[in-house]
């Protein structure tokens, strides 16, 4: 296996490097694929740019490009576009595998090494993964609803965007197909992604810049985010709620509490 992971990036920049740190030495190339304007025409900030650097300088980044998105598409359109640049980017790197990421995303190590054996031992060619939330700081985690499209083998015919997947709950833009599909949705017992989705120094510019142009939902998200207090439950606005525990901050990711 030659995998390659592109991250889509625009912001969430407070976690880009530690999640870089979590995958690096478990894949053979990472790439960017960076915006300099979001898809809804805002620029991205200076620190976003700072960080990028930062991870090219350490090594964490082999290949970076930048995505000018056509802001006549719709946000999802631009952002199914900019996978399919780093599933491009994989090809071209002789790649064998891939799969797309955001910044905000982590995995642990040891379950990546073992979830990749599983895959090479019984030649899965397509495979997904459950989720963690966490909300307010990375102490605060969730068992989330929400499935990831995860390794897939990159053949002739491999695709984004297609319109069915074989796991529930994706992201319309990570759905990616291969032809004679073998696939498997590992247990959380196995491996899952943690997601740093509702940890941010300005929650408001991740909404405004969402792929959702659903303001109704948004402004909920916001308010559910904004008047949360009870530490053991967070009523995610359409998935209910979900129960909270606390836990290490185990990726040494951004941590606003540490800012009180």
């Amino acid at each position: 296996m030659i995998l390659s992971v592109s991250y889509n990036f625009f912001n969430g920049e407070e976690h880009l490097i530690p999640s870089l740190e979590s995958i690096r030495n478990s894949v053979e190339h990472i790439s960017v694929v960076f915006q300099e304007i979001s898809n809804k025409g805002e620029a991205a900030t200076q620190s976003a740019k700072e960080a990028l650097h930062q991870a090219i300088e350490e090594g964490l980044v082999d290949h970076a490009i930048v995505y000018q998105p056509d802001l006549h598409l719709p946000r999802s359109a631009n952002e199914l576009n900019k996978r399919i640049a780093g599933l491009q980017i994989a090809r071209e790197q002789s790649a064998t595998h891939f799969f797309t990421i955001d910044a905000d995303e982590f995995y642990r190590e040891e379950e990546f090494s073992a979830a990749r054996k599983k895959i090479e031992e019984e030649g899965y060619n397509s495979t997904s993964v459950g989720s963690f939330l966490h909300i307010k700081r990375p102490v605060y985690r969730g068992d989330d609803v929400t499935n990831c499209a995860f390794i897939t083998k990159i053949e002739k015919d491999t695709r984004l965007g297609t319109p069915t997947y074989p796991s529930l709950m994706v992201d319309p833009t990570r759905k990616i197909s291969v032809p004679e599909t073998k696939h498997y949705h590992f247990k959380k017992e196995e491996i899952a992604m943690y997601h740093m989705n509702m940890v941010r120094k300005d929650i408001r510019e991740k909404l405004n810049n969402s792929s959702t142009t659903d303001k109704g939902f948004l402004n909920q998200v916001h308010e559910a985010f904004t008047n949360w207090e009870d530490k053991s439950v967070f009523n995610f606005p359409r998935k209910g709620p979900i129960a909270i525990e606390h836990v290490q901050n185990e990726f040494n990711t951004y941590d606003p509490g540490e800012e009180i």
